[in-house]
């Protein structure tokens, strides 16, 4: 009994973690994502640094992105989040981000052949 509760619990976990990463909502007429040429720090982890800009006519709160690095077939090879790098975002300005895949390093960066970034959260 104590077995299924707690399978229960972590099956409960997964999806509700699944569920508020993967959002739905569609960002992209007030927010651009602009990508910046990746690179790897000394640790040889793959970044992907960009910035996102606020299209609207008001000011938005703390923005969260999502990175997902695909192998030749299209498959997900990781994916990753991180928040820009501002509390808010005024109408017509960016913030900063950099997307750290902590599992690509060495020869996983040649798996990688191509790669996006969307907005999922606003605050």
């Amino acid at each position: 009994m104590k077995t299924v509760k707690i399978i229960s619990f972590v099956m409960i976990s997964v999806i509700l973690m699944v569920t508020s990463v993967y959002s739905h909502h569609d960002y992209s007429s007030n927010l651009e994502v602009v990508l910046e040429p990746t690179f790897h720090c000394a640790a040889d982890h793959l970044h992907i640094p960009g910035k996102v800009e606020n299209k609207s006519d008001k000011a938005i709160g703390k923005v969260k992105v999502e990175g997902r690095a695909y192998d030749k077939n299209g498959n997900v090879i990781s994916s990753t989040t991180s928040w820009v790098m501002s509390d808010s975002i005024l109408p017509g300005k960016s913030a900063q981000f950099d997307l750290e895949f902590l599992d690509i390093t060495g020869p996983g960066h040649y798996k990688v052949k191509s790669y996006d970034v969307k907005v999922i959260e606003v605050q």
